[in-house]
Order: structure tokens, then sequence, then C-alpha cells
């Protein structure tokens, strides 16, 4: 189905029967369409195909000396509840998506600071059975930019938009995002979308309002990305895109957000593969003390027990 197609579709849902019958026949479709491959980080710099239940999708290369096991969109409730928020708008455009695409992912997929420990429990409790439920991050506040960039990249695929998944860097620090191409893969304008960030816009009086983070690349910048050269963006017209949406409900809400530095892939020099493989070892390392703290932590657990 095309876009214009699943938008008509979505307005015929009345109730949440309908819904899930849609959701039924969309999925299956991209299902089948799906080839089984192994994308993510390590991987792939980009991934067109929806991730479905035949895609190996890795949010990072290795845990603990062992292959990552795959991260698995199972469950439709994000999927449901993205409908049903389309459905209190008349009609979307991918503006509006990007901010309620960015709400739906940050809803289902929380992230609080210094989670980093707990994200790697999950996957290290999940290595011998090689894949792991996103619906274990539902209930957590550990999600980070791959588990985020995924979900949102489905989300498009399901709308029938032109998504990928990048696997790159942000300021320099490796980072998940998608590009959206609204008129087609290959076409012009090529939007960057960070489901980890939000444009946020604050007033004197200390209120705070977040949009969903994207920002139009211009041809010579999408240029630049491909041929993997870091690009600054200025997102302030994405900001002013906001206000207009809104109108003079923002009134005297400043951008509080600076320039962010977006790259396609992790490096293709000698010195920045280097270190590289420098960074992976030194995780891999940190991966290995963390295991074996976990696994004398059980030991005098179980000695305590006896």
């Amino acid at each position: 189905m095309l876009k214009d197609e699943i938008q008509k579709k979505i307005y015929e849902c009345k109730t949440d029967e309908d819904i899930k019958n849609f959701l039924e026949q969309r999925l299956t479709e991209l299902e089948e369409n799906t080839p089984e491959v192994t994308v993510g980080q390590g991987y792939t710099d980009s991934f067109n195909e929806f991730i479905s239940k035949k895609v190996h999708y890795k949010p990072a290369y290795r845990f603990s000396r062992k292959e990552c096991p795959d991260l698995v969109y199972d469950d439709t409730e994000p999927y449901i509840s993205l409908i049903k928020e389309l459905l209190k708008n008349p009609s979307y455009n991918e503006l509006l998506l990007f901010s309620i695409i960015s709400g739906e992912v940050s809803k289902y997929l929380p992230n609080t600071k210094d989670s980093g420990p707990e994200r790697f429990n999950i996957y290290l409790a999940h290595l011998d059975e090689g894949k792991v439920s996103a619906q274990i991050f539902k209930g957590q506040t550990c999600a980070f930019c791959s588990e985020k960039s995924g979900l949102a990249h489905n989300m498009f695929k399901i709308l029938g938009i032109d998504s990928s998944v990048i696997c790159g860097k942000k300021n320099n620090e490796p980072h998940a995002y998608n590009i959206i191409y609204t008129n087609g893969y290959g076409n012009n304008p090529a939007v960057i979308f960070d489901a980890s960030l939000h444009i946020d816009l604050k007033n004197s009086q200390g209120h705070a309002y977040n949009f969903g983070f994207f920002k139009v690349l211009s041809p010579e910048e999408y240029t630049r990305m491909l041929n993997g050269e870091p690009v600054t963006l200025d997102i302030a017209p994405s900001a002013e895109k906001y206000k207009q949406l809104y109108g003079s409900f923002l009134d005297g809400y400043e951008l509080q957000n600076g320039p962010q530095t977006y790259e396609i892939g992790l490096g293709d020099t000698e010195l920045e593969k280097k270190e590289t493989k420098l960074s992976s070892l030194e995780h891999d390392a940190k991966s290995i003390s963390a295991e074996e703290k976990l696994i004398n932590q059980q030991e005098q657990s179980e000695q305590l027990g006896d």
C-alpha cells in the first residue's frame, strides 16, 4: 500500500477492532516483503527494510565477547497507540508526524540518565537465547538510541513513509538515528529524525514544550553525509516550522538546542577505524568485568543460600 492509501485506511478505522485489523493486514504485507538479513551497529551503516521477525537487528556489535542478541519488535501496542493518536487529528503530514512519533517512542521506550548498566544487563541476560523482546524495555527506563530509532523506523514504514535506520555518530559519539525520505528513497528532501532528542522551546516564565527532533538536509549536506563527512546542522529553522504550525500558541518561546553534528557510519579513515576498534575493545573489557562481577555476586548469593 502507498502512504496516501494507508492514511485513508487509518481514517476509516472507527473501533479498536478496525485498528487491529488494519495493523494485521499492514504488518503481514511488510513481513512478506522483508528478506532475512542482519543489520545494525557493526553490520550496516544504514538499512531500509522493515524490522520484521526475519530481520536480525543488532543494537550493539558485541556483548561480553558474544554476538549481541537480536532486538525484536514483537508488540503491536506502540503501533496501536500511534494510530489512536493520529485519529485525534483530522489529517497528518510529516511535520506533525515527527512530534507524534517522537512522543510515542518516548512513551513506549523511556530513558533516564545513567541507565547504561540496566540496558547492558538486559542484553547480557538474553545472550544464550539470542534475542530480546522490545517489550522488556517497555517497563524499564533504559532504552537507548538504537532501540528508539528502530521503533521509529518501523512506525514510519507502517505509515508507508520511506525511512532508513542510520548507524553513525552524533557530536562525534556513536549514535543511531533515522533519515526520512518524504518523497521516496533517493528523492529530496532527506530529513534527519532523531527520536532520542527533542526540539526544546521555553519562554521567560520557564514553561517548556518539546517537539520531535528533525532537520531537513540540503542536497549539499546530504551528499556530504553520504561521502562520510560530518555535517553540523542548525536546527533553528526546524523550531521555526513548529512555531508556524502552532501559531500564537508558541509566541515568546525560544529554542534551547544548539547545533548538532551528524555522520553516517563510524568512520572510514584508518585512524578512525583504529579508534573505533580500540573503543570496541575497551567496551568488551568493561563488559567482561561486569559479567565477572555479576557471576561472583551470584556465586556469593548461592553460598549464602547453602
